[in-house]
């Protein structure tokens, strides 16, 4: 299995001839824009962790005049059909569902959204930052308000034996029984001031062979941050040596 990066949340995973794409995100940064809707010309199966702006947003125009298929929850299900979407090209999921795409057996599972801590909002709005980026600020309040966030989805995805846990916010709900020792956990790092430390309840927890991080990039500023990952690389190295950690870079394909 191939993983390629394209900046926030968006991931491409690719077995053979088939692919799938997650979160699907033009960057509001011109200094980043590694992702464009070309880039899943060929792809024909969508999937949404949930349905903020950030991760839905331009799923609409990537749908329209296509034949692909957007999976997701049904709060990010109305949203598309808000948008305009066809209501055929949406599956609807909730924890426990189950989908097989080609090589791909997917297994849906119940998360819960990160909760962002008081230090961080308020060095994110008194910032000068705010002031710089006002346009794309004043676009994000408008986004905040028409894209609700609804039930946050984690996928545990197998294909030829490697079984990949890929989370789209950074929290997991108490009542859900997750894989323990996959081949790959991938997590979004950010939205946190404390993430180095509040990243590790997650390796004590599922024990995964490798960490594959995402969404640690700045492109929607001035809500987003480029995170400093050295301090966490050390950690990693110090409490955890036996997993590996991955951080990629824009449009790199890492074979599992």
């Amino acid at each position: 299995m191939n993983l390629k990066w394209f900046g926030t949340a968006t991931i491409l995973m690719s077995e053979e001839d088939t692919s799938i794409l997650f979160d699907p995100f033009i960057s509001m940064n011109e200094e980043t824009g590694a992702y464009a809707h070309e880039d899943a010309a060929g792809v024909k199966d969508i999937f949404v962790t949930h349905g903020h702006f950030d991760h839905l947003v331009d799923v609409p125009q990537l749908m329209r005049g296509t034949e692909k298929t957007v999976y997701c929850c049904p709060t990010a299900a109305e949203t598309l059909q808000r948008e305009e979407v066809s209501p055929e090209q949406i599956n609807s999921l909730t924890p426990g569902d189950r989908v097989e795409i080609g090589p791909f057996n997917i297994r849906v599972l119940k998360g819960e959204h990160i909760n962002f801590d008081l230090k961080l909002i308020a060095t994110t709005l008194f910032n000068r930052r705010l002031i710089r980026n006002r346009e794309n600020a004043q676009t994000i309040a408008r986004l905040n308000r028409n894209f609700p966030q609804g039930q946050v989805l984690v996928f545990e995805i197998e294909t030829k034996g490697k079984k990949i846990l890929h989370m789209g916010s950074l929290n997991l709900d108490e009542e859900e029984t997750y894989p323990e020792g996959v081949d790959v956990l991938t997590i979004p790092f950010q939205g946190r001031s404390d993430l180095n430390e509040y990243s590790l309840q997650f390796m004590e927890k599922l024990q995964p062979k490798a960490l594959y991080l995402h969404h640690f990039d700045d492109t929607f500023p001035p809500i987003s941050r480029s995170v400093d990952l050295e301090e966490f690389r050390k950690i990693m190295e110090k409490r955890f040596p036996h997993i590996k950690l991955i951080v990629p870079a824009y449009r790199e394909s890492i074979s599992i």
